[in-house]
């Protein structure tokens, strides 16, 4: 493979820039511009140390840096690695990376360096994946779920379930060659048991997949109410910002403006809406179909009731839409004589947002009905591919037990196995096509 060389920290100013080289001829074409102050040369260093120097363009001193290097296969990428941290300047970093491509590397693609240690065996591809997930984190459970699946978790729990189907595979290759001798693992209830068995293990991991996708990319959050009911003051008051439009007129919201927000352990991505309310204004009628659109899609409601109005029909009608989505109802404007409190199927959570109350007890109340199920302490895909993958292995799997008991062939059943067990191979990497390696790493970022 040729050399490649790329900035690995973030394009932007710094206490320190970091830029990574990679390749059979890492160390080589790093030593024509490193000078240590001690005199000693990279190709004289052992893996895992650093020299203190300074990286020279002929005779034109460019910065003071730390060079580390990595010998293979003891290396991220399984090659020989340099990694030179200097100043974190752009130019700084910048000109280093053009002394390093005319002095024989090449860029570096997005994610390629990921991709050497995938190709090199150092990580699975699913591990591989997990490195943009734990880049990405942005709370204690995102990392934990990433870290999860970097240290292999996902991997064991695929060669696992690829164990059992292949015990019971070559069980069935057994008997289908030797029809005489009946083994008793192959009996219609121990069959039926192992296959039931492992497809509640992947249907485990199939639904919790959503709760994955809320870890990673945040809960998708619609606010709704009735106009006027203060929706905008609780979007800004949550934001800790001016995001919509206040005013005392309803009907104010006409589009769907989205932010990301934290609140305790949760991130969410808020959607403020217009007001929910029968209407002949043609450009209101087309935000309340906006706001609906945006709740067909949302994994959480927060519905804001004008609490000096009380909870009316209007309020029920629109939150009888929201089905079995969790809810969790702000009863705005307690800070003016108000109605009491009513009885309802969900929590309600008094506010007076104008006030820009404390968030803790939302997000005490974001916990009671979350709970468990974003703290990222199961096992699951960790993207599209993954779940598609899981999907199709589990059909098959289905498919084999309902074969089983309509009485098919054991040949056939053993088919359906076969090929959900290679099916679930791919998540490692395993008999995947360069198409869909090069799909994966396409999407990290240049310099990981």
């Amino acid at each position: 493979m040729t050399t490649i060389a790329a900035i690995s920290t973030p394009p932007a100013q710094g206490g320190i820039a970091m830029i990574r080289v990679s390749g059979e001829n890492a160390i080589e074409i790093s030593e024509h511009m490193f000078c240590a102050y001690q005199n000693k040369k990279p190709s004289e260093m052992t893996g895992y140390t650093c020299a203190y120097g300074e990286i020279r363009d002929g005779t034109e001193r460019i910065d003071d840096v730390i060079l580390t290097v990595f010998r293979a296969p003891h290396s991220y990428t399984g090659e020989d690695t340099v990694e030179i941290t200097c100043h974190g300047g752009l130019y700084v970093s910048r000109r280093i990376l053009g002394l390093l491509y005319r002095s024989g590397a090449e860029p570096a693609g997005p994610g390629e360096f990921t991709k050497r240690a995938f190709l090199n065996g150092k990580l699975s591809l699913s591990q591989a994946e997990a490195v943009m997930d734990l880049i990405r984190a942005d709370g204690d459970a995102s990392l934990r779920q990433a870290n999860y699946a970097r240290e292999g978790r996902l991997g064991k729990q695929m060669q696992a379930i690829c164990a059992a189907l292949t015990d019971l595979l070559s069980a069935m290759t057994y008997w289908l060659d030797d029809a005489e001798e009946f083994p008793p693992e192959l009996s219609p209830e121990h069959l039926s048991a192992q296959i039931t068995k492992t497809a509640d293990k992947l249907h485990d991991m199939i639904t919790h997949y959503d709760d994955g996708r809320m870890l990673r990319e945040g809960i998708r959050t619609v606010l709704l109410g009735l106009p006027n009911a203060g929706k905008s003051t609780v979007m800004n008051w949550l934001c800790g910002a001016d995001k919509s439009i206040v005013t005392e007129y309803e009907g104010t919201t006409r589009d769907v403006i989205t932010e990301q927000v934290r609140i305790g352990d949760y991130t969410l991505l808020l959607s403020d809406t217009a007001g929910i309310r029968d209407t002949d204004n043609p450009i209101e009628t087309i935000g309340i179909a906006a706001a609906y659109k945006a709740l067909d899609d949302a994994d959480l409601v927060l519905y804001t009731v004008d609490a000096v109005r009380g909870l009316r029909d209007e309020d029920l009608e629109a939150l009888a839409r929201c089905g079995a989505r969790h809810v969790i109802i702000l009863w705005n404007k307690t800070d003016l004589p108000h109605e009491e409190l009513p009885e309802c199927r969900y929590p309600i959570v008094p506010i007076a947002a104008k006030s820009n109350p404390s968030l803790n007890v939302l997000a005490d109340a974001l916990h009671n009905i979350l709970g468990d199920t974003v703290t990222g302490t199961y096992i699951s895909a960790l993207n599209e591919r993954q779940q598609q993958i899981l999907v199709a292995a589990y059909e098959r799997i289905s498919q084999a037990q309902t074969m089983l008991i309509e009485g098919a062939p054991l040949d056939l059943i053993c088919s359906e196995l076969e090929i959900a067990a290679n099916k679930l191979a791919e998540i490692e990497g395993k008999q995947v096509t360069d198409d869909v390696i090069e799909g994966v790493f396409e999407k990290f970022c240049v310099g990981k």
